[in-house]
């Protein structure tokens, strides 16, 4: 039994899943910039098991800036530093591989190393956080179909009391399909797999691989009895098949030679083909795509669910800045223009991980497991954006995927932390700067010691738009305790030295509610220009 009805609204944002930290992540920006949002989802209980599990370190930090780290770094673990390799019959690996090096935290980077936290696990602490805030997850409801208007979308959306089995997904369902289809760019398909879990195992991650096929085990946690399995075939046989359970149970006997492993019930069962697609844009009109709506790619690298939660980031503040009547309309134009560069890099990166998995290569056949460098996120960037004040640099040909080199803080790259930060003046407890940035404001950043260009600076800042903070160099106090900013000493001297400033000359860093730096100019007019690109 359903009910069909339709609902008037302004904008509609579609995910794959919208009940996946990408669709839960939206909702809390948008929540804590004071727009109202309703969230659906067709199924009627939240799913169970884990998915994509690994959070990169540039995706922690969003959460740190978000407020919800702590209990994410509760739920989880960080990623096992090896993984043991097998060969058919043996119970004892042949070799380990190592997963990643452990990164030594800093000042500017508190949170080097990835977390592993099962899917589930995740949804529900985010779900947590949603509800503190006064909004659920709309179970059993799902969009049909939209019509746009000048001034709004019609959305169709129907309530099941079962699982929705006869109809399908956004994508596929005959409202949609023409839009889908528009909006879809393929880049080809490759191998048939299988996901589902099983009992009874050592808590380590294991893997078998006998090309064409790849069988590969993870624990859901450290003290956790489920596991997730994956068996990929790339064989031509194989191309279309769907494995049964008890098919992929013999798999897995006829791979290990491990007929002394018990199987319980499966808990979850998928066929996945990863397809490695992207849209060549992320808005029409009034409705804007994220996450796996947007592009489907290799689980390789862990990459999927972080440039998802990054997706909703980016659009979060832009929404909202419009709503909030603090932006023009045609920021969100810069969603896409932002995004699509970056996850056409993903793609890129994901499929090579997944060719090198796959095939291995003669000199390194493992070489694909690795999770450091490019993985981390940390050099993700917006380079070449018509919304970034890059006065310093000409053309943007490095990469999304690549780190500044330059030593000091550059526009459209992500803006470190910096502890050690106290209250001009007081022996107050200590914060840092991702406690300070917000995905509300702009945060401006003030450095130097020039109090009659701050001064400037500060009188043509707009309003409710931004915070100001005044970064006083060490051991240097406040001279204007009049100020509208927050007056913080670098007691530490990590600011300072983190973001490459110069006590003696004013610089100011501008960064955006995302936590990438929008712009670094040196007098009150680049801040206009700056602001000019985003408010006007």
């Amino acid at each position: 039994m359903f009910l069909s009805f339709c609902l008037r609204t302004t904008t509609i944002c579609v995910l794959h899943r919208p009940n996946v930290p990408s669709g839960l992540v939206l909702a809390l920006v948008l929540l804590k910039n004071g727009v109202s949002v309703r969230i659906i989802d067709k199924e009627i209980n939240h799913r169970i098991g884990s998915r994509g599990s690994a959070i990169q370190p540039r995706t922690l930090e969003l959460y740190d800036i978000l407020g919800v780290l702590p209990n994410i770094l509760k739920a989880g673990e960080g990623v096992p530093p090896l993984m043991v390799k097998y060969v058919r019959g043996e119970i004892k690996p042949v070799c380990t591989i190592t997963l990643r090096e452990h990164v030594k935290p800093t000042p500017d980077t508190p949170h080097p190393n990835g977390h592993v936290v099962p899917q589930d696990v995740h949804e529900e602490v985010l779900r947590a956080y949603l509800r503190e805030l006064g909004c659920s997850v709309e179970l059993g409801s799902q969009l049909l179909s939209f019509e746009q208007f000048p001034d709004s979308v019609v959305a169709r959306i129907v309530k099941f009391k079962k699982t929705p089995d006869s109809i399908g997904s956004l994508g596929q369902t005959a409202g949609a399909t023409s839009w889908w289809k528009a909006l879809t760019q393929t880049y080809g398909a490759s191998a048939s797999s299988s996901i589902f879990i099983l009992f009874r195992f050592e808590q380590f991650w294991h893997m078998w691989h006998e090309p064409p096929k790849l069988l590969y085990l993870r624990p859901s946690g450290v003290n956790s009895k489920v596991f997730m399995l994956i068996f990929i075939d790339s064989s031509k046989a194989s191309a279309d098949k769907t494995f049964t359970h008890e098919e992929l149970v013999e798999e897995f006997y006829a791979m290990t030679d491990r007929r002394d492993v018990t199987f319980g019930p499966a808990a979850w069962l998928s066929d996945y083909r990863p397809n490695m697609r992207m849209v060549d844009q992320m808005r029409v009109g009034r409705v804007f795509i994220a996450g796996d709506a947007a592009h489907c790619h290799s689980p390789a690298g862990g990459q999927g669910l972080n440039s998802s939660v990054q997706d909703v980031v980016n659009l979060g503040w832009k929404l909202a800045h419009v709503q909030n009547g603090f932006a023009p309309e045609a920021l969100l134009n810069t969603y896409s223009e932002e995004r699509l560069r970056v996850i056409a890099q993903m793609l890129q990166l994901t499929t090579n991980l997944h060719k090198k998995i796959l095939r291995g290569d003669s000199k390194n056949p493992d070489e694909g497991w690795f999770r450091g460098g490019d993985i981390q996120m940390l050099g993700v960037n917006y380079r070449g954006s018509s919304i970034v004040q890059e006065d310093a640099v000409q053309g943007a040909s490095v990469t999304p995927y690549s780190k500044s080199g330059t030593g000091h803080i550059q526009a459209a790259y992500r803006a470190p932390d910096a502890s050690g930060l106290v209250r001009a003046g007081s022996e107050g407890t200590p914060t840092r700067l991702f406690s300070i940035f917000s995905v509300e404001v702009h945060t401006v950043l003030l450095f130097g010691s020039d109090d009659t260009m701050r001064a400037e600076v500060l009188s043509r800042l707009p309003k409710d738009a931004v915070r100001a903070v005044l970064l006083l160099p060490q051991g240097q106090t406040a001279t204007n305790w009049s100020s509208p900013a927050l007056i913080l000493e670098d007691r530490a001297g990590h600011a300072y030295a983190g973001y490459g400033m110069s006590v003696e000359e004013l610089t100011v860093v501008i960064v955006r509610p995302d936590g990438v730096v929008g712009a670094v100019v040196i007098d009150a007019e680049g801040v206009d220009r700056y602001f000019q690109k985003i408010l006007s």
